[in-house]
């Protein structure tokens, strides 16, 4: 019988689904922890289990997930597994296609380090222990970015040379569309009517504002590269290119050192020495002066792009969080929701402080713009698009 390996290696944390045809027969979820790392698996729909890792442990945790589906009979060997499907993140068209790893894919790829410095290594490494564990299966890298090819020109070219953005394959991309594109596959089953336009909020480690009408993407605060758009976690999100020339000049930094510089050590680890929202969400409570202004900007430029997609769709059918931080944490989605009356955008206090970690209708009944909880399920969409390979 054969099964489908789902890999998912984010920013942050890494995600493994087993599938046997179309249904998840074990999933896990690896993240950092408040003591280093940890492993929280489900088998089918049941009750969720972690435990803690050591940092060796999170670099082998993909074979530590096909043990466990050994070790719990969801598969007799590795070798069942003829098929892995992992999330590729990388800027440029030739990335915006599903396609399988093959020798050019990966020297693609390898160009690419120095642009997306908290994905493409990643990637490779997973893709590398993918190649070592089960050497037999065909390996499909599927596109973060491929949902995002509906874009129209307007909001996917710059304003640089046509011909230069021909040549050197300069133009806007997006991320986070296998998560987008996960919650619209679902939202007609959440929402309480049709939904024809949409502000999508994808909040974790990475941070993106999606504009979409009809299912499909218009717009979305990502351009050329992941660390693109909004304040993040690490990430400092856009900046004029004189400041970072500036800098780069001060700091002595070369290109691929200003990368490292933007992506790892920016957003809010810059402004509050923490990336971690649950972290300086809990500082801020205390009274923290440097998590509250973090906070504040954090906030303030979720807020400032929906505010412009809601202009630019001449008004929404409904305002969708999804990801890690907005799917687990009602303060979060009320501070960004406090300065959005005046787009008739609200919520219900008591339907939002009970929505944790699940799907749900967050607005008062009636509301003129529906706000929605919708868990993001990249494995889910991984699948469905490896299934077109």
């Amino acid at each position: 019988m054969a099964f489908t390996l789902v890999v998912n290696p984010g920013s942050s944390s890494k995600k493994f689904a087993l599938y046997q045809d179309r249904t998840a027969k074990l999933t896990a979820y690896v993240e950092r922890s408040a003591d280093g790392f940890e492993m929280c698996t489900t088998v089918g729909s049941t009750q969720q289990r972690c435990n803690v890792l050591d940092k060796n442990d999170y670099k082998d945790s993909l074979n530590n997930f096909l043990k466990l589906a050994v070790s719990e009979k969801h598969i007799s060997d590795y070798a069942t597994i003829t098929k892995v499907a992992v999330r590729a993140v990388a800027p440029g068209t030739y990335f915006q296609e599903h396609r399988v790893v093959d020798a050019e894919y990966l020297a693609e790829l390898a160009k690419l380090v120095t642009i997306a410095p908290l994905h493409i290594p990643h990637l490779l490494q997973e893709i590398e222990a993918i190649k070592k564990f089960l050497p037999s299966a065909r390996i499909l890298a599927i596109s973060d970015s491929a949902f995002h090819k509906t874009m129209p020109a307007v909001s996917r070219q710059y304003a640089i040379s046509t011909a230069d953005s021909e040549r050197f394959d300069v133009f806007r991309f997006g991320y986070h569309g296998l998560s987008v594109a996960s919650v619209m596959r679902r939202v007609e089953k959440i929402a309480t009517r049709p939904v024809k336009r949409a502000v999508v909020c994808h909040i974790g480690s990475g941070v993106s504002v999606t504009a979409v009408v009809e299912g499909k993407s218009v717009d979305t605060t990502m351009g050329y590269a992941p660390g693109s758009g909004l304040v993040m976690g690490s990430r400092a999100g856009d900046i004029d290119p004189g400041a970072l020339l500036v800098l780069m000049q001060a700091k002595n930094l070369k290109p691929s050192d200003a990368q490292v510089y933007l992506q790892s050590s920016g957003g809010l680890r810059a402004l509050a020495g923490e990336a971690d929202l649950r972290v300086l969400l809990e500082r801020r409570s205390r009274g923290d002066a440097a998590a509250e202004s973090a906070i504040a900007s954090f906030v303030y430029h979720i807020q400032k792009a929906i505010g412009a997609y809601v202009a630019v769709l001449s008004g929404i059918d409904a305002l969708i969080f999804t990801a890690t931080a907005s799917e687990r944490s009602p303060a979060l989605r009320a501070l960004i929701v406090e300065k959005l009356a005046g787009l008739q955008i609200t919520l219900d206090t008591d339907k939002n402080e009970a929505c944790f970690s699940r799907d749900g209708v967050l607005s008062k009944e009636g509301s003129v713009v529906e706000v929605l909880v919708i868990k993001t399920n990249e494995a889910d969409e991984i699948l469905h698009a490896s299934l077109t390979l």
